[in-house]
C-alpha cells in the first residue's frame, strides 16, 4: 500500500493514457493524453503535464506504478515504471478509494467494459468482461458522435431529448453503424437517432452484468461515464441503483498507485 511517498499512477488505455500523481491519500494532479500509436509518448505527455500541475519534478516521484491494456510497455526505458498491476485489481482498489461504501464497480471504458466485485480490502471477489462482439463500445461511441456532427458531451444531450424510440443492431458496433447512418440518410431527428446510439451502448453494459451478481453499492467508471444519457438509462436496466464516481476516468490510475508495494 501507498504511505506518504509521492507516486504516479500510470493507466494506459486503448484511448487515453491517465496519470494521477498522489502523496499518501493526497491527489496532487491529474492528466491524459490520447494513446494514439506511441503509448512511450502518450504516457511521457500525461506524466510531465501531471508533474507540472502538482509542482514537482520527474526526479521527486518515489515510483510510477502502471496498469492498463498497456502496462507491460511502461516498464523499459524511458518510463521505467516501478511496478504493474493488472487492471480488474487497480479498478477495484481505485474505486473504494474514491467511494469507500462501493463494492462494485462497473467500468465504461473506450475499448473494454468490466464489471467487478470486491470486498472492503478491495480484494476481487467476481470480474465479468464484455464479449469481443462489444468490444470498442467507446470508439463506437465516438465514432457515431462525429457522424453526427457533434461532442461526444453533444451526443448525451442529444440523445437526453429524444421523444421516439428507434433500433438499431443488436448484434455488434459495427452493425450498429450502419443502422444509424441509414436512419440519419432516412431523414430521423438526430436526437432519436443519438438516443438508439447511447442505448446500443448502456444495452451491451447492462448484457454483460448479468453474468455475476453485483454486489451493493455499485459505482460507475470509465470515459463514458460522464454521459448521463448513458449513466442513467443504466440503473433501469441492472435493476440496482448506481453513482458516477468522480474523477471516474482516473479509477485505474488511482487504483495503480493504491495498489503500491515498495518497500517501507
Amino acid at each position: 500500500m501507498n504511505d506518504e511517498r509521492i507516486l504516479a499512477g500510470l493507466d494506459t488505455g486503448h484511448i487515453t493514457t491517465k496519470v494521477i500523481i498522489m502523496k499518501g491519500s493526497e491527489i496532487l494532479a491529474h492528466c491524459m493524453a490520447p494513446t494514439g500509436f506511441d503509448v512511450v509518448a502518450a504516457a511521457q505527455a500525461a506524466l510531465n503535464d501531471a508533474s507540472s500541475h502538482a509542482g514537482i519534478s520527474r526526479d521527486e516521484l518515489d515510483g510510477i506504478v502502471a496498469t492498463g491494456i498497456f502496462r507491460d510497455t511502461t516498464k523499459a526505458p524511458p518510463l521505467n515504471a516501478t511496478q504493474a498491476v493488472p487492471e480488474y485489481m487497480a479498478d477495484a482498489r481505485g474505486a473504494l478509494f474514491l467511494n469507500k461504501n462501493s463494492r462494485t464497480v462497473i467500468n465504461m471504458g473506450g475499448n473494454v467494459q468490466k464489471v467487478i466485485s470486491y470486498d472492503q480490502n478491495g480484494n476481487l471477489l467476481d470480474v465479468s468482461q464484455n464479449e469481443k462482439c462489444a468490444d470498442g463500445l467507446g470508439i463506437f461511441y465516438s465514432t457515431m458522435a462525429r457522424t453526427l456532427g457533434v461532442s461526444e458531451q453533444e451526443l448525451s444531450e442529444l440523445a437526453l431529448k429524444s421523444t421516439q424510440n428507434l433500433s438499431i443492431a443488436i448484434q455488434c458496433a459495427l452493425s450498429a453503424e450502419s443502422d444509424a447512418i441509414d436512419l440519419i440518410c432516412q431523414g430521423e431527428d438526430l436526437a432519436d437517432v443519438a438516443d438508439a446510439v447511447s442505448r446500443f451502448v448502456v444495452e451491451r453494459v447492462a448484457d454483460m452484468c448479468t453474468y455475476m451478481s453485483l454486489p451493493t453499492e455499485i459505482v460507475v467508471a470509465g470515459g463514458l461515464a460522464k454521459y448521463q444519457a448513458l449513466t442513467r438509462r443504466l440503473p433501469s436496466l441492472i435493476e440496482q441503483e448506481v453513482s458516477v464516481l468522480n474523477l471516474a476516468e482516473y479509477v485505474g490510475a488511482i487504483g495503480a498507485v493504491m495498489s503500491y508495494e515498495g518497500e517501507k
